[in-house]
């Protein structure tokens, strides 16, 4: 949870309720995920699953990772149309959920 809220707190409130989009953050956790909020809740619901594990569990983590990876679908369309070549570069450079950064 604290990875949830840890960048949260780095990209910003305002941001991270889609309030305030003017910048493109590619900082900090963003570095090594363009989704670390997302990333470190199904890590978080994955940890569930393996201490708890049940088909009911597993149909959470199913449904999590579906509905999450919809919306950052969506979400990456929005930036196109926002950030442009900026944007572009960003999505080059940096895995959509974890990994190492490109150089």
């Amino acid at each position: 949870m604290v990875s949830v809220f840890g960048a949260m707190a780095w990209l910003g409130l305002p941001r991270s309720f889609g309030q305030d989009g003017s910048t493109l953050v590619s900082t900090g956790p963003y570095r090594v995920s363009r989704n670390p909020q997302i990333t470190a809740g199904a890590l978080l619901i994955v940890g569930y699953v393996l201490l708890w594990p049940s088909w009911y569990a597993c149909g959470w983590l199913v449904l999590f990772a579906l509905l999450s990876h919809w919306m950052i679908l969506a979400e990456e369309e929005h930036l196109r149309r926002v950030h442009g070549e900026e944007n572009e570069r960003y999505f080059r450079q940096t895995p959509r959920y974890l990994g190492l950064p490109k150089k």
